[in-house]
């Protein structure tokens, strides 16, 4: 009888799980370059020798590219087809499909967390002025003459990434240039999150809690009436 009020609250951790993710969603539906996080079940091995098996709520990103919008700005950088923009953070490389940069007091372009934007030859991106031009290919000019070009990479294998501030981090065994990517100036990348998908999941996650709830009441009700038989003798 255990058992029953240990599944009950597996399915109720897990609706609180799925909830979460689908907040996390919401909330960031205008945030240019976001990637869904999708929650699903694994099987896992239970150290309970009368469980054999049990359920944990795993995450996964769905790396679907989100619509292009026109923004004007040449700080906006958007990317067509596969890849990622490669950023630098203060010990790391960070993957990121967010374009939306700046530049800092030194010339630098960054992200608004100040993680610089990476050229192809692994340097930081440097600009003089805000007229400088990015082409569809990743070279930068200004004043009709070349900078540098952006690094444009792309991960094999997706579920090799791991989810960091400002982005994704990838064994570098995973990471490759992008082939047949581009790059728009004066655009961004929206989110691909679409609020219908995440309201069913919410409800997903609602009827699930009931479940576990009821699950949890009957387990209280058998007790309740083991208890009462048990005080008749």
């Amino acid at each position: 009888m255990g058992a029953l009020i240990e599944i009950g609250g597996i399915i109720l951790s897990q609706a609180e799980g799925r909830a979460e993710i689908a907040a996390q969603n919401i909330s960031n539906i205008t945030t240019p370059g976001y990637k869904r996080r999708v929650s699903f079940e694994k099987v896992i091995a239970s150290t309970d020798s009368n469980t054999p098996q049990n359920t944990a709520l795993s995450l996964t990103t769905d790396f679907s590219p989100g619509k292009p919008m026109e923004t004007g700005d040449p700080y906006n950088l958007a990317i067509s087809g596969k890849g990622f923009f490669v950023v630098r953070s203060a010990d790391s490389l960070v993957y990121t499909r967010q374009g939306q940069f700046r530049r800092d007091a030194d010339g630098r372009v960054v992200t608004a967390d100040g993680l610089a934007l990476q050229t192809d030859d692994g340097a930081d991106l440097i600009v003089k002025t805000d007229a400088f031009k990015v082409a569809s290919d990743g070279v930068v000019t200004e004043n009709g003459a070349p900078v540098a070009r952006l690094a444009l990479m792309d991960i094999a294998d997706p579920s090799l990434t791991r989810a960091v501030a400002g982005g994704f981090s990838a064994p570098d065994e995973a990471v490759a240039k992008a082939q047949g990517a581009s790059i728009r100036q004066g655009a961004l990348e929206s989110s691909n999150v679409s609020t219908a998908d995440e309201m069913v999941a919410v409800m997903q996650a609602v009827r699930r809690a009931e479940t576990g709830q009821r699950i949890i009441g009957a387990y209280d009700d058998l007790m309740g009436r083991a208890l009462s038989t048990f005080g008749q003798n």
